[in-house]
């Protein structure tokens, strides 16, 4: 007895008015596309073919975004969503059931799609849809119960009658289908006047045998997404629910609703969010660390006890009790050691800051290894960049840094050594040395 999952992603999605493929418009970190394959994924489903456009399958994006497991389906021309199933025919024989979903409803949950699979089987239908009973049904397909209360047809709106329009169970466009059947219900399907052949009318069919059946799921789970405007909608959702998430697993959240954590990210406990910060996709946040207001940290790492306020950390990792001021910004695979602190409006840049180490005011620290136990004064630059190149600063421990000194790269700076406030520094600096002025020049008397 296994499960298999088409998504349907071949549509056009005009209505999106954009240049960008709807299946790869993002809600809070992930592509709608990814939304939905992690949605089967958390339903149990481990076989996965996904049906696109030619459009779609040409886009370099696609290969990126989807494992090496899932099958692309190409649909060659847009026949309408039963058309599109067509193309996975002969892509999963082995299963006995298959999971077909929409890629633009994303607020269905994994836990139903689990649900909906074991009804599908304890009362063996032919097919199982996955309804919604919304507020608001308009422009919505109803769904058509017989006396029994069971799914006999999905009716568009606009050859709804007046009982039927009163009716606020609509479809999610989510199914459960006998795999060894719908191959040859779906021939049997009779296109509509436009030419396209859609997959609700299987419903029928299947009500006529007596094996329809359906679940009821809540009214976000009808929520679909034809517009930048419905995208926005179910983003706010999917966003409270996964600040919802982390609050009960020991988050403090400080503003909720201003506060923008993307799906997938990691969080410990006792940590602080503040007022409107951004944690994007592929970031870990540890235990006990401070998120300042207005924080943005994306596809980084925060280590245990760290402290990040009002700055700006991107592919980069913060160490334990680290502190990084307002302003600043940690970038391009940067690492900050045990302890290290970085103020205000400070720039780091593909460096690694050692153990104890401080920059504490408005200084740029590119292409850097500085070691532990150093201070770097403020308005300090690491020249990185000589028109062609990039070069390497390195800085010894327990190095001291006046302000205002220019590092020009490649340079080595020894252990213990100094630079005086000002200081234009063009040659290696020898440990316990110290050096002043314009070209920078040695104090110790050889």
């Amino acid at each position: 007895m296994t499960v298999a999952g088409i998504i349907l992603a071949a549509g056009n999605g005009t209505r999106m008015r954009t240049k960008k493929p709807k299946p790869l418009h993002a809600v809070a970190g992930l592509s709608l596309l990814a939304h939905t394959v992690q949605i089967m994924r958390v339903g149990g489903i481990e076989a996965i073919g996904v049906v696109v456009s030619q459009e779609l399958a040409g886009n370099s994006a696609l290969e990126e975004l989807l494992a090496d497991d899932i099958e692309i389906l190409v649909q060659s021309e847009p026949l309408g969503t039963a058309d599109a199933l067509k193309s996975a025919r002969s892509v999963f024989p082995a299963a006995d059931t298959l999971v077909v979903a929409p890629v633009d409803m994303i607020l269905v949950t994994g836990e139903f799609v689990r649900r909906m699979i074991e009804l599908h089987r304890g009362s063996k239908a032919l097919s199982t849809i996955l309804a919604s009973e919304v507020d608001d049904p308009s422009g919505l397909g109803r769904i058509k119960l017989d006396d029994l209360g069971q799914p006999v047809s999905v009716i568009e709106e606009s050859d709804a009658d007046q009982r039927l329009l009163q009716n606020n169970l609509v479809n999610t466009a989510w199914y459960c289908l006998d795999n060894n059947w719908i191959w040859d219900v779906i021939n049997s399907i009779q296109p509509a006047q436009n030419g396209e052949v859609y997959l609700p009318r299987v419903i029928e069919i299947a009500s006529q045998l007596g094996r329809s059946t359906m679940l009821v799921s809540s009214p976000d789970f009808g929520r679909g997404i034809n517009d930048l405007q419905e995208l926005a909608g179910v983003e706010k959702i999917v966003r409270r629910r996964a600040n919802e998430l982390h609050m009960k697993s020991g988050v403090t959240i400080q503003d909720p609703d201003s506060t923008y954590i993307d799906v997938g990210v990691e969080i410990g406990c006792d940590t602080q969010i503040g007022a409107g910060s951004h944690i994007g996709a592929g970031s870990k946040i540890g235990c006990n660390v401070i998120v300042g207001s207005n924080t943005k940290i994306t596809r980084s790492q925060i280590l245990d006890d760290a402290t990040v306020d009002g700055a700006r950390v991107v592919d980069s990792t913060i160490g334990e009790k680290c502190y990084v001021g307002s302003n600043s910004l940690v970038r391009a695979s940067s690492e900050l050691k045990t302890e290290a602190k970085i103020g205000n409006l400070v720039e780091i840049k593909n460096s690694v800051i050692g153990s104890g180490s401080q920059i504490s005011h408005f200084s740029y620290v590119g292409d850097a290894t500085v070691g532990e136990k150093v201070n770097i004064g403020a308005g300090t630059v690491t020249c990185n960049y000589d028109g062609i190149e990039k070069h390497r600063t390195v800085i010894g421990d327990g190095a001291f840094i006046g302000s205002n000194t220019m590092l020009i790269a490649p340079i080595k700076i020894g252990n213990f050594a100094r630079t005086g406030a000002g200081s234009v520094v063009r040659s290696e600096v020898y440990e316990g040395e110290t050096v002043v002025g314009v070209p920078a020049k040695s104090l110790n008397t050889k």
